[in-house]
This record gives structure tokens, C-alpha cells and sequence, in this order.
């Protein structure tokens, strides 16, 4: 009888915490995407998230010397599912984006991810 109250218990925990974790929202995308490369002008970086957020920080770091790229445009007022902020023509190398958002019912989420811009190619004029 033991055995059976604790895996029912065990189900029951397992179970919760499943849905609690379902309960929160994520980012589901972002542009660039994780891990991309993109070719140099970019200027805009967008997050979408799985329910709406209330972004409350975003930082954009470029690379080793840990250079904070100031976001040109203001972070939305509201609860948003995307936001897209615009930040200047990004030189070639790797940044990092880190975001804090605030969920409706007050849960504090954060997150981060990682791309890099390509240098410039020059191409050769066609004859």
C-alpha cells in the first residue's frame, strides 16, 4: 500500500511541476535566430515569445571586449507576443542579446542568445 501512495505521490509531483513549467511563457524565436551567422546591415534584432511579455531590459553586447550596443528604439509599454528594436547598423563580429521580460502575473523571466554579423564582401564589377 506504501509503494502505491508513493508513486502516486510521485506521479502527482511530476505531474505539477510539468504544468507549471507549460504555464510560463518563453522566447520562441528570435531574428537573428540563436547561433546565426547574418551578413553585415543588420540593424533590427526581434523577439517573439509563447504568450505576452512586458520587456522590461535588453542589453546587446558585441563581442569579446564585452561593447554594450545602445538599442535606438523604446522597449514596448505593454504585454507584447514580439518587439522589435532597432539598433543601429551592427559592425561585423559576435554579440549577445540578454532580455528580462515581466509575465501578467508577475512571474520574472530572462533569457539570452547569440549570433554574429559577417564581414562585408566586396565583389568584383562584372565585364
Amino acid at each position: 500500500m506504501g509503494t502505491i501512495k508513493s508513486a502516486a505521490f510521485a506521479f502527482l509531483f511530476v505531474t505539477a511541476g510539468s504544468i507549471a513549467a507549460f504555464a510560463h511563457a518563453k522566447m520562441n524565436a528570435s531574428v537573428p535566430k540563436d547561433g546565426a551567422i547574418v551578413p553585415a546591415g543588420l540593424s533590427e534584432i526581434e523577439l517573439s515569445f509563447s504568450k505576452p511579455l512586458r520587456l522590461t531590459l535588453v542589453h546587446v553586447v558585441r563581442g569579446a571586449e564585452q561593447k554594450e550596443v545602445p538599442v535606438t528604439s523604446e522597449l514596448p509599454k505593454s504585454f507584447v507576443n514580439s518587439a522589435k528594436l532597432t539598433v543601429g547598423v551592427l559592425p561585423a563580429g559576435p554579440y549577445e542579446v540578454s532580455w528580462t521580460a515581466v509575465a501578467d502575473d508577475g512571474h520574472v523571466m530572462n533569457g539570452t542568445f547569440k549570433f554574429s554579423i559577417s564581414e562585408a564582401r566586396q565583389t568584383q564589377p562584372t565585364q
